[in-house]
């Protein structure tokens, strides 16, 4: 086809069919040669039709193989699907009933030592007479005054300088052992001269509050915060009953200045430094 264009000088097939239409409408008689060379050109012609018809089928058959196998594809990812939320919506009731049996639990015990307590102190105040609603009154306030205490800590010798600002001198205390929790903190007592008040901080939960008292020994290594102390939210008789145990861990290290002395729950122990 491209030597039949070349000979007659044209650039497009079209071409071809403008110039015999030209011929026709002039009346000139086309020579043999010209015949041929028509003929030539829509012989090529209609085989490349019915070439591109071939292939214009065969394309629309693998099309329709195309769609037919994309509804099965998606027909196994829709049923894919329904299997994957019916598993998870069985897990998630597996979760749902694990969740409230542990609350369950949880909740039994917390009321059974709740209650346990409030027996126990009704029994060290009134042991001999009837309890009255005053007394149980004030057990019960003991009671949540020291759940309210344990999510507090105090901080000790952290020094007073009115031109810094105390939330941020804290946030980087806490940063010194990697921790940043939300809080609420203020100076306990009067200012007085010559004095550093201790900082007492309110956090979220007790456990919150436990997690900074054990990692507060990491504060020895600080270069800013050395000579800081950070210790629970204890009661007056609290206090009075650690001053104590410190008083006689004291003694303890000056009796037996070779081991280490230490305190932990309420009690002083003692181990060989060796065992550290």
């Amino acid at each position: 086809m491209t030597r039949v264009m070349d000979q007659f000088g044209c650039e497009e097939p079209i071409h071809i069919t403008s110039v015999l239409c030209k011929n026709v409408l002039t009346k000139r008689t086309l020579n043999l040669e010209d015949k041929e060379k028509f003929a030539a050109f829509f012989s090529e012609s209609f085989h490349l039709v019915r070439f591109q018809n071939d292939n214009l089928k065969k394309m629309k058959n693998r099309l329709s193989s195309i769609k037919d196998q994309l509804i099965e594809n998606q027909k196994l990812v829709i049923s894919a699907q329904e299997s994957i939320i019916d598993c998870k919506e069985k897990q998630l009731q597996k979760q749902l009933q694990a969740v409230q049996t542990v609350v369950k639990d949880t909740v039994e015990s917390q009321f059974k030592s709740y209650s346990d307590t409030v027996q126990e102190n009704v029994m060290v105040c009134q042991p001999e007479s009837s309890v009255t609603a005053e007394t149980l009154k004030e057990v019960v306030k003991s009671v949540v005054q020291a759940e309210d205490r344990s999510k507090n800590i105090m901080i000790f010798g952290l020094p007073e300088d009115s031109s810094k600002d105390l939330n941020k001198t804290v946030e980087e205390l806490f940063e010194e052992i990697g921790l940043k929790p939300a809080m609420e903190l203020s100076r306990v007592g009067k200012s007085k001269e010559k004095t550093t008040r201790p900082v007492k901080v309110t956090l979220s939960s007790s456990s919150t509050a436990y997690q900074i008292i054990s990692q507060a020994r990491k504060l020895r290594q600080s270069e800013k915060f050395s000579s800081v102390f950070i210790s629970p939210d204890r009661s007056l008789e609290d206090r009075v009953k650690h001053r104590l145990l410190v008083q006689n861990l004291h003694k303890k290290k000056e009796a037996e200045p070779n081991k280490h002395h230490y305190i932990k729950g309420g009690t002083i122990h003692t181990e060989d430094k060796s065992v550290r």
